[in-house]
This record gives structure tokens, sequence and C-alpha cells, in this order.
């Protein structure tokens, strides 16, 4: 008999395996399309899944109820679908950049620290087709790594680790050996990506979207360390699902960690408040 924790993840993994037998073969755009679809039906037929983003609404979007909520909650679905997909078939989607839009004087900051050899550090959140940053970056030659957590589900945990790798190397894993890594790639004049926007269980409480939440001041930390450029970026999607548009702001002045942690938690949670139904209300991001 299977062990309980590999039968679940294995039950876990069938509506991802039908998915996959239905899109394989389909070409890609509409691979993305389904799987909007298709993850917007697994939502919603969801009990625990809609709880669990309910709840986060009911603390931070209190005036969001009845039809509304459905509809939000609806529309959440279908994007994160299309946002998984994307991810899920990380290797097409990095090429898509004609799908793609962006500044190029905002790349102007990441050439000059680059060219010093300035340590890099990306900051964004768990927003939009976040993955689209990092394909920018790579078309700029400023290749980006990433910090990686392992998946908890075995049998989806290579396929996601491919996914990342796809977007740009070196990966660097949660953990000690992965931050000593991280950082030695940084002081060479390296560039990494990381999602600042989930429960640090070491982190201290910024507010975020009017709730205190307990957030990484780690970055920040390094990045005064090492004197990186720190620049929030961030993949917003347009009204036409498959346009997407990439913001690189001004990059963070280096001044203390509190202080730094606070800007980039204000900066997600302005693009968050601009595009709510962007964000990944899943996490459990408010622990108390």
């Amino acid at each position: 008999m299977l062990p309980s924790k590999k039968l679940n993840d294995f039950l876990e993994m069938i509506p991802l395996w039908i998915f996959i037998a239905m899109a394989s073969p389909l070409p890609f755009g509409l691979k993305i399309r389904l799987g909007g679809i298709w993850f917007q039906i697994i939502i919603m037929l969801s009990n625990n899944l809609r709880k669990r983003i309910t709840s986060n609404l009911e603390l931070t979007y209190p005036h969001i109820t009845g039809r509304n909520l459905s509809k939000f909650i609806s529309q959440f679905a279908n994007l994160t679908g299309l946002t998984f997909t994307e991810l899920f078939y990380n290797q097409y989607f990095q090429t898509r950049s004609e799908y793609f839009s962006y500044k190029k004087a905002e790349l102007e900051p990441l050439y000059l620290a680059k060219a010093k050899g300035q340590p890099i550090i990306i900051v964004s959140a768990h927003l939009g087709p976040w993955e689209a940053i990092r394909a920018i970056l790579k078309e700029n030659n400023l290749t980006s790594g990433a910090i990686y957590k392992e998946n908890k589900n075995q049998f989806y945990e290579p396929l996601h680790l491919k996914a990342i790798r796809a977007g740009g190397e070196p990966i660097f894993p949660t953990g000690l050996n992965g931050t000593k890594n991280m950082v030695k790639f940084l002081r060479s004049g390296g560039i990494v990506s990381v999602l600042l926007d989930q429960a640090a269980a070491d982190g201290e409480y910024f507010n975020f979207l009017g709730k205190p939440a307990k957030t990484s001041t780690s970055i920040a930390k390094l990045a005064l360390k090492l004197n990186a450029l720190v620049v929030p970026a961030y993949a917003i999607r347009q009204k036409n699902k498959n346009l997407i548009d990439v913001f690189f702001e001004a990059p963070l002045k280096n001044s203390n960690y509190r202080q730094m942690t606070k800007e980039i938690t204000d900066s997600i949670e302005k693009r968050v408040s601009h595009h709510p139904t962007q964000w990944y209300w899943l996490h459990k991001r408010w622990k108390y």
C-alpha cells in the first residue's frame, strides 16, 4: 500500500495529468486558454480552495461579497490558470517576446550596474505572469537566476524545477547551501530574481493590504551587505490576456533593512491593489 503522503501527492496530480493529456496535441496558445478554463473549473469546484481565497478576501477586501465575490474568485481562477500554464510550459513562454511590452529606458540602471559588476536583485510578487520579467531580462542579456523553493508534491517537483530553470539559471534552493551559493553568485556581479509576497517564518511584521503580514527581511539585509541594486519589477496581464506589460521600477535607495523591506512591500501592495484578481490569493499570506 502506498504511504499516505505519496498517495495524497498522487491524487493531487490527477487533475494536472488530465490537463497535460488534453493539452498535449494543442498549439501553445490553445494550451494557455485551456489551462485558464481547466483550472478555473477546478478552483470553483473545490470548497477548500475557495475557502482559502475567501478568508484572505474577507480579511483585506471585506466589501467584496455575494455575487461580486463569486465573480472575483472566478476571474482570479481563470487568470491563475493562465499563469500556471505559462509557467508549466515556461520553455515556450520565454520565447513569446512579441506579446511582452516594456520600456527599454527602465533597464538602464540594470545595464549600468552590470557594467560595474554590481550585484542586482530583482524583487517581484506572485502577481500576473511573473516569469515574463525574466524573459525580458534574458532577451536583454541580463539573464537572471532565481531562488527556488522545493515543491512539496514529489510528483510535481521535477516538473516545477524544470519550469523554473527554463526562465534562467542558476537556480538557488532555499536553505543554507543555496543561500551561500547565491551570495557567491551575486558577489560575482550576478542577477537574481525573488518573489517577496509570501509569509516568512523568520520575518517581521509589515502592513500589507491593510493588515500586518510576516515578511522576509533577508533580501534587504543581503542587499545592504553586498551593496546590491534592488529593482522592483512586475508583469501585468492586459485585458487581451495574451498581452503582458512588464514594468521595472526605479531602484531602491540602500537605506536600512526595515525601510527597504517596507518600500518593497508598499510597491507590491500598490500593484496588487490595481490588479487584485491577478494576485495569487491562495497563499496563506496572513498567519496569526
